[in-house]
């Protein structure tokens, strides 16, 4: 290798790197966004025969959808660096679908203020919200890895094909996990519309939907040697 293409390998790699600390810094703003919405309640002067939990509800609930939230990040922040760690050259396509992923990333905090204490039989528009974010983050995903190891394989190292296999098929698999969660809720806000507590708590199939996806993408997941 000349001079020349060593120099343009190191500029084409630093580039590379900066996509990815551009996208670690939209993770770890949009995980600190979270947690600002939480605030402690307005507190009654008078403190005798206060009902505690009712006080603390809103609190409670707002920490329950930050963590919920942060796990989800979390999840597609640990996907989005095994994919960058395969890596070795970008282009603008590849920009364009990361900068999208990043979009519906950094609307999690949004997303998240309205899902607890916002929600009412009649006004369910923040929780179809939440889960709209949660959809379109997780097709975004998949979109970027079909382009990068269905159209754009040249862009990846070489070798670690079973490496690429299985974060394509576990994108794929969240996809549809968070597609299915979104049925049941919507479905469920119709046939409980005045159970706002049923509602959300079918919210939590995503968990089981997200089991099932790991599941059956655990089958390409390579094989360590020991």
């Amino acid at each position: 290798m000349t001079e020349k293409h060593r120099a343009i390998s190191l500029e084409k790699e630093f580039e590379l790197e900066r996509v990815s600390l551009f996208s670690d810094a939209v993770f770890a703003i949009a995980i600190t966004l979270l947690v600002i919405d939480i605030k402690w309640p307005d507190l009654p002067e008078k403190m005798a025969g206060v009902a505690w939990l009712n006080v603390l509800l809103p609190t409670l609930l707002g920490f329950v959808g930050f963590v919920l939230s942060f796990v989800f990040i979390g999840r597609f922040w640990s996907g989005h660096l095994r994919l960058f760690k395969l890596l070795r050259k970008y282009d603008q396509g590849l920009i364009n679908r990361n900068l999208l992923f990043l979009f519906f990333i950094v609307t999690f905090p949004f997303t998240a203020a309205g899902l607890f204490g916002h929600v009412r039989s009649n006004f369910l528009m923040p929780l179809y919200c939440y889960i709209g974010n949660l959809v379109l983050v997780s097709a975004a995903n998949f979109n970027l890895c079909r382009y990068i190891f269905r159209r754009k394989p040249f862009l990846t190292i070489e070798g670690k094909e079973q490496e690429r296999k299985y974060l394509y098929y576990q994108s794929l698999y969240a996809t549809l996990a968070m597609v299915a969660t979104g049925v049941v809720v919507v479905v469920a806000g119709f046939v409980f519309p005045h159970r706002v507590d049923y509602i959300c708590y079918s919210l939590i199939s995503s968990g089981l939907f997200l089991q099932i996806a790991n599941k059956r993408s655990d089958r390409f997941e390579p094989v360590k040697h020991a």
